[in-house]
């Protein structure tokens, strides 16, 4: 297994967020770049948010974010206990696609997430077959297509 190294995203890392928030493979889907950062801002004054970095060797190349499912009103997790922890994340550097080390990242996270909250969940898009197929590898089990608050159709998965 790779050791992956993770740590708290800070102010300093804002400029690399901002670098692969416009890459070609993230942006699709995430979106808006500068919608982004100043979400990623807000939301780095949120202690109910971890946002973390990850890095192989010194070389960081991914983001990963966790909070509780109801941290946020998100309908796609209404029907989750209190205490499971929605997962985000994306591989930033595309050096590092197609290699395994998202799904090998995901795996060290899950980890340490399971010996603390019961289940997890993830919300990669409906359409995006590779995620969904990344966080399948990972455990992940598909548990039903849902709506967002934007309308976005995503596939809510959960790993328990």
């Amino acid at each position: 297994m790779r050791n992956y190294d993770f740590r708290p995203l800070t102010p300093d890392d804002l400029p690399l967020m901002q670098k692969w928030l416009a890459e070609p493979h993230v942006r699709p889907w995430w979106g808006d770049v500068e919608r982004n950062i100043a979400l990623i801002k807000q939301d780095m004054e949120n202690p109910a948010i971890i946002m973390q970095v990850i890095s192989l060797g010194a070389r960081p190349f991914a983001y990963l974010h966790h909070h509780d499912v109801r941290t946020f009103a998100m309908p796609q997790f209404g029907d989750l206990l209190s205490g499971t922890r929605a997962i985000k994340t994306f591989v930033g550097d595309s050096d590092f696609l197609g290699q395994g080390h998202a799904a090998g990242y995901l795996g060290a996270a899950l980890q340490g997430l399971r010996r603390l909250h019961p289940m997890l969940a993830a919300a990669p898009n409906a359409t995006d077959a590779r995620l969904i197929g990344i966080y399948a590898q990972a455990g992940f089990q598909k548990r039903r297509l849902a709506a967002t608050r934007d309308g976005q159709l995503v596939q809510v998965m959960t790993h328990h």
